[in-house]
């Protein structure tokens, strides 16, 4: 989940712009609620209130897990305080680990002891040679060489990785993606 940093998103559905953190955060309260352990969960608050909400199949798992979207200050904040699971969003790779300290350090200030899953979005990848200009901040080349960069972003204490595909086709998307699961899979365990 993410609050949304584009004002034109707001007015477009007539939602308060400046309001959206805190109904985000009770957002977050309310899903944890409903999709929890209890069967029949209740949230009051001042956007939902409900009680004796009752819903079928229930997850498998005590209570979905809820990932925080999102790098602005107020978006590390609420990850560290309400989230499951975090991906940041545009961070460049050299400013994660202060991101994920930073993350960490706040769960800790907020009193808050489960652990916390730490994701990444790689550089858009290419998997060989590319005969055609990728742009600066792909990440291309040898399979290995690919999957040496991308265990970095392990060192950091991210732990789970969204890569992304360069391709100018559906065919060549797919060509890469099953480079990526032949090629570099193997070398990031």
């Amino acid at each position: 989940v993410g609050a949304g940093h584009v004002p034109e998103e707001f007015e477009a559905v007539g939602a308060d712009f400046e309001r959206r953190g805190p109904v985000l955060d009770e957002t977050i309260d309310a899903l944890k609620a409903s999709l929890g352990a209890d069967e029949y969960p209740e949230h009051h608050g001042e956007y939902y209130d409900f009680e004796g909400l009752g819903q079928q199949p229930r997850p498998v798992q005590p209570r979905v897990p809820v990932w925080v979207g999102g790098s602005s200050p107020a978006a590390v904040r609420r990850a560290a305080v309400r989230g499951d699971g975090w991906l940041p969003q545009g961070d460049p790779r050299d400013k994660l680990p202060a991101q994920i300290a930073r993350l960490r350090r706040l769960r800790e200030e907020a009193g808050v002891r489960e652990p916390i899953t730490v994701g990444a979005i790689a550089e858009p990848l290419y998997v060989g040679e590319p005969a055609w200009s990728v742009g600066r901040r792909t990440l291309s080349g040898k399979p290995d060489a690919i999957a040496e960069s991308l265990r970095a972003y392990g060192a950091m204490g991210v732990q789970q990785i969204q890569v992304r595909f360069r391709s100018r086709s559906r065919g060549e998307l797919t060509d890469q993606m099953a480079a990526f699961a032949a090629e570099v899979a193997p070398h990031l365990n």
